[in-house]
């Protein structure tokens, strides 16, 4: 590598080979790799990178304070993202550096607006800072015509002797970078440079993370006869008993745990009224926080919950609705809902209401309704699913949610005005006639033959008026 000029905080190196010399051999590297969620929780984050860049590798994925992970059997460590309003600590720096120095390789992704992952890199002399000038250009060793990745920033060097540039935008300004620290090798990169889609299908510039993987992890061995796995929810510093439920979550999430508890005690009566039926055994008996403001999961037992959801602590509105959705969905197991996400959300909105916020819970119920009615003002064109069922014209995806959203808010508000309790009283009638082995396909025919037992009076045929086609004689629910 030579160092050609150095301006104004800026650099421009020569590209060098990532590779000693000569042409890729494939590397003997056995590849073991743990992705971070502690700091930033994606979907995406959990596991797919590795799917995606190096399958016949082993990936783990990491849920606990980044410092109590034990590394020992590690030699790639991933840290994709950490949200802002949070940080490294002193104590995850050491675990980096000294991975580092016992000859590991840790990649660090970020752009010119990641602020915490900025601040990490400063410990190392780096730093992302504006957006690159196009196109990329890799290094001659890698063989790639073109590098894929949009809204990719550049990166400034404090020491630019100590780095090498893999990947450089048009104005020769690195964007992928490499250094040793140790016996190990740090990488940055832009975060554009990869995937970042949950299904693992944009394995965007596939062949050169495929040739970098194995060499930057080359520094360390790992023993494959040792177990390695990830270290999850219930191994978090804190794990807390609060009677019907137990709290897990990270020193980083501590900050907001206390006002989480507090937010899921008031509204779990409420939820629990709505349904009418008491949660199965063991199911959402577990709560974990994640670093994040937009996700969350059910996975039955295990609720995750999205700490910074509609600006949670600050506001407490988006934040009932959103726990009230995630838990329903452990409620309904094991037979899912035909209108699994929306009918979640609008228990969540009458929840909403009964905790005393009355005015927004109905404006909620109201705005997403409306999202149907534009598309269809009778309700009576379209099934749940937005399928074409009268006259009309066929929708688009986002059409179709709009109607799948819309009309399962609708039906159940129109349902409520002559019967207040057909949430709990359709999941009362769910409980007692379904059970495992009593119905091959819990659809929309046994749904509506549910919801007459619960009104009291035959609905196929308002249902069948309304665009959705169901037929009496197909339920195996008698």
């Amino acid at each position: 590598m030579k160092l050609l000029n150095f301006k104004y905080g800026l650099i421009v190196l020569t590209l060098t080979s990532f590779l000693s010399c000569g042409k890729h051999k494939e590397s003997a590297t056995v590849i073991h790799a743990v992705t971070d969620l502690s700091h930033q929780f994606t979907f995406y984050a959990d596991n797919r990178f590795y799917q995606q860049y190096m399958p016949e590798g082993k990936g783990v994925a990491n849920w606990v304070d980044l410092s109590d992970f034990d590394l020992s059997n590690t030699n790639l460590l991933i840290l994709l993202g950490c949200d802002d309003r949070i940080s490294y600590s002193k104590e995850d720096v050491e675990t980096i550096t000294g991975f580092l120095n016992e000859g590991g390789g840790v990649m660090i992704f970020g752009n010119d607006k990641t602020k915490s992952q900025n601040e990490l890199l400063s410990n190392y002399g780096s730093r992302f800072v504006a957006p690159a000038a196009y196109p990329l250009v890799a290094g001659r060793s890698f063989n790639l015509d073109s590098i894929e990745g949009n809204g990719v920033s550049v990166i400034d060097l404090e020491k630019p002797s100590l780095w090498n540039m893999l990947i450089k935008d048009s104005k020769g300004k690195p964007v992928l970078v490499k250094r040793n620290v140790g016996k190990g090798t740090l990488l940055v990169s832009s975060r554009e440079l990869a995937g970042s889609h949950p299904s693992a299908r944009d394995s965007i510039n596939k062949t050169l993370w495929k040739t970098i993987l194995p060499r930057l992890a080359e520094g360390k061995k790992v023993d494959t006869t040792k177990r390695f796995r990830s270290k999850g929810i219930k191994q978090m510093k804190f794990n807390e008993d609060h009677g019907g439920f137990k709290m897990s979550y990270t020193s980083y999430m501590k900050p907001y745990a206390k006002e989480m508890v507090n937010v899921y005690k008031n509204a779990l009566p409420f939820i629990e009224e709505r349904m009418g039926v008491p949660l199965s055994p063991g199911m959402a008996s577990h709560i974990t926080l994640l670093p994040t403001g937009g996700g969350g999961f059910s996975s039955g037992e295990t609720i995750g919950l999205a700490v910074w959801w509609g600006d949670f602590p600050e506001k407490k509105e988006g934040m009932i609705e959103f726990l009230t959705h995630e838990s329903v969905h452990s409620w309904v197991l094991p037979f899912p809902e035909v209108w699994n996400e929306p009918i979640a959300t609008y228990i969540g909105d009458l929840v909403l209401m009964d905790s005393g916020y009355q005015k927004e819970g109905l404006t909620r119920i109201e705005n997403t309704i409306a999202r149907a009615t534009r598309i269809d003002p009778e309700m009576k064109n379209y099934d749940i699913h937005g399928n074409l069922t009268g006259t009309g014209s066929v929708l688009n995806d986002s059409e179709k949610n709009d109607i799948h959203w819309g009309k399962t808010f609708w039906i159940f508000e129109e349902l409520r005005k002559e019967n207040p309790d057909i949430i709990s009283d359709y999941f009362k009638a769910k409980r007692v006639h379904v059970k495992e082995g009593s119905v091959k396909e819990y659809d929309m025919n046994e749904t509506v033959r549910l919801l007459s037992k619960a009104m009291d009076r035959d609905m196929f045929g308002w249902f069948n008026d309304i665009g959705v086609k169901v037929n009496s004689e197909k339920p195996e629910i008698k």
